[in-house]
C-alpha cells in the first residue's frame, strides 16, 4: 500500500473516533444529511513534492479535505452543532500530530464555510476544512 493510502486511512481512522457522526471517504453527498452530521474525507491535493537526494526521497505536504456538513431545522442548530463537530475535529487532530509516527506533522488550516438551500428541504450547512499531511516517501508516486 502506497504511503499516501496509508496516511489518509490512518486520519480516517482518527475521525471515525468523532462520537455519533458518520465518517466517510470520497462520499458521494447525500441529498439528506444524517441528523448528527456528517464527515468527508476527501483525497486532496498531493501537490509537488520537494525531492532529496543520495538516497532520493519526497517530502510531500498532502493537502487532504475534510467535508462537515449538517442540517437541522433551525439555523441556530445548525451553527451549534457544526461548531461541536468542528472542535471534535480539532481536539482529534491535536492528540497526535502525527499519525502515530507515519506522517512527520499535521495541521488545518481555517474552514471554509458554505451553505446549501434545499429546494423544499431544509438547508445543509457546512465547512472545508483543509489538513496538510507532511511526510517523506521514497517515491514520487507514495
Amino acid at each position: 500500500m502506497s504511503k499516501r493510502e496509508q496516511v489518509l486511512n490512518a486520519l480516517l481512522e482518527r475521525l471515525s473516533t468523532l462520537p455519533d457522526v458518520e465518517v466517510k471517504r470520497n462520499a458521494v453527498l447525500p441529498v439528506t444529511i444524517p441528523d448528527n452530521g456528517l464527515v468527508v474525507l476527501r483525497d486532496g491535493d498531493i501537490g509537488e513534492p520537494d525531492v532529496l537526494l543520495s538516497p532520493a526521497c519526497y517530502v510531500f505536504h498532502h493537502k487532504a479535505e475534510v467535508e462537515v456538513l449538517v442540517q437541522q431545522v433551525e439555523d441556530a442548530e445548525n451553527d451549534a452543532k457544526l461548531d461541536g463537530i468542528l472542535e471534535a475535529i480539532g481536539q482529534i487532530l491535536q492528540t497526535d500530530v502525527t499519525l502515530s509516527g507515519l506522517i512527520d506533522y499535521m495541521h488545518a488550516d481555517p474552514p471554509e464555510f458554505v451553505e446549501q438551500p434545499v429546494e423544499g428541504g431544509l438547508t445543509i450547512k457546512g465547512a472545508v476544512v483543509p489538513i496538510v499531511l507532511e511526510y517523506v516517501s521514497d517515491s514520487n508516486l507514495t
